[in-house]
């Protein structure tokens, strides 16, 4: 995740398109829906130890593992090796993303040893773009 603060509101009101200042995304709200979601970082969630940990290896070693990327409506999915060593490091990233991201929800699926792990994070509106840009290891 970058170092800085990113801060992203979506304001979703009757009938309104609303350019949210994450890569210039647009988004138009249903009519019925009116509510303010905000997606920001914080960075001082973590120690500086497992911040440097969570920056230089856990995201490093997910993305050198990463199977594949599929996108779904609600955010994405990512496919890993079934084995120990990545559902441990998965499992201390979560943890890490959790705090200072806690509008993030992670679901992680765990079949037999043939079959891949798959994590999926999603959230409210807005989530998908928020990953893409804060997580382009994980997407790319």
């Amino acid at each position: 995740m970058k170092q800085l603060l990113l801060a992203v509101m979506t304001l979703s009101m009757a009938g309104t398109t609303m350019n949210t200042p994450l890569h210039g995304q647009t988004q138009t709200a249903p009519a019925s829906t009116k509510k303010l979601v905000v997606f920001a970082c914080d960075m001082k969630a973590m120690t500086p130890a497992q911040r440097k940990r969570h920056s230089e290896v856990l995201s490093p070693a997910l993305k050198s593992a990463k199977l594949n990327t599929s996108e779904r409506p609600d955010g994405y999915a990512f496919q890993f090796p079934s084995d120990p060593k990545t559902f441990a490091t998965l499992s201390e990233w979560i943890g890490n993303e959790r705090l200072c991201c806690p509008f993030f929800e992670f679901d992680i699926h765990v079949g037999d040893n043939s079959a891949p792990m798959v994590l999926r994070i999603t959230g409210p509106d807005g989530v998908k773009q928020f990953i893409k840009a804060e997580l382009p290891g994980m997407v790319g």
